[in-house]
């Protein structure tokens, strides 16, 4: 349940890095729209509603107060380096500035839990489940299913988007940087995959037996806790040397391409961060003026 709160939350700064005026407009109505998403999952009661609406509202304040500054901040930092050269390190920095936000970010969603899951039902639970394995199904498609070459080209075709987006187009050299990158990096769908499963079933695991047990909300409150430690720490060390190895792949890999770019290609994603400033800078103003 964590994982779906903090994922549906994240719409709200990804509504805010849409680039114009509509998606602002949209982040005003996040809540909303997180709540929509988050009961496809779950199908709230009409008691609950009322509930999760209010409890995502107060999220979305809080994070518009007191998060938006924060991101202008680390996005400012990263106009600035994007200019110049960059390293591993400097990459891997940013990418942990941006994981403190996310383990701030669940700290805030820890109490909605603790309040909703005992409201829960197994009928619930059976929904998210199914909602699970619909995504699931979708999940090995597109990354389990198929030849090694058809889900090589996959991968490269989603790293081209993901770089041109800043960069714009990309020259046949740093495709093929790209392309080496993916060659080399760790990326495991098997073993992905069965972490996917792990952290859906335990879930569930943790939501049931809060029902089941009847369980106080001293003791909810401990078991949530537990579950946010199992999920941000976890207890299969094989598991997180991967999950390591994957990030400093990552910082490599895009220090690589990075240094391979040209001035003008290092303006366009300067500007395109600076739109994403100007955008959270509107919000904190209006914030503000709220």
């Amino acid at each position: 349940m964590q994982t779906l709160i903090r994922k549906a939350s994240l719409l709200i700064l990804l509504l805010a890095l849409g680039g114009c005026h509509a998606v602002r407009v949209g982040y005003n109505n996040a809540q909303e729209l997180s709540y929509y998403w988050l009961n496809s999952y779950v199908q709230f009661t009409a008691e609950q509603k009322p509930v999760i609406k209010a409890e995502l509202a107060a999220l979305h304040d809080w994070h518009r107060f007191n998060e938006i500054p924060t991101y202008i901040k680390i996005l400012q930092t990263a106009q600035k380096k994007v200019l110049q050269d960059t390293s591993n390190k400097e990459v891997c920095s940013m990418v942990e500035d941006v994981r403190e936000r996310l383990r701030i970010f669940n700290l805030q969603t820890e109490p909605i839990i603790e309040k909703l899951a005992p409201t829960l039902s197994h009928e619930q639970l059976e929904h998210m489940q199914r909602h699970f394995d619909r995504n699931n199904e979708k999940w090995r498609k597109d990354w389990l299913e198929g030849s090694q070459k058809e889900r090589d080209q996959h991968r490269l075709k989603l790293a081209i988007k993901r770089a041109e987006m800043f960069y714009g187009s990309l020259t046949p050299g740093q495709r093929n940087i790209l392309e080496e990158n993916l060659r080399i990096s760790t990326f495991n769908p098997d073993t992905s995959y069965t972490e996917r499963l792990r952290r859906q079933a335990d879930a569930i695991a943790t939501l049931k037996k809060i029902i089941d047990l009847k369980l106080s909300a001293p003791d909810i409150k401990l078991e949530i806790a537990a579950y946010f430690d199992r999920l941000q720490n976890g207890d299969d060390l094989a598991y997180q040397n991967y999950v390591d190895r994957l990030t400093v792949d990552s910082c490599d890999g895009f220090a690589r391409l990075h240094n391979s770019t040209s001035p003008k290609q290092r303006q366009r994603a300067a500007d395109k961060l600076g739109g994403y400033i100007k955008d959270l800078e509107a919000l904190k103003s209006s914030a503000q003026i709220e």
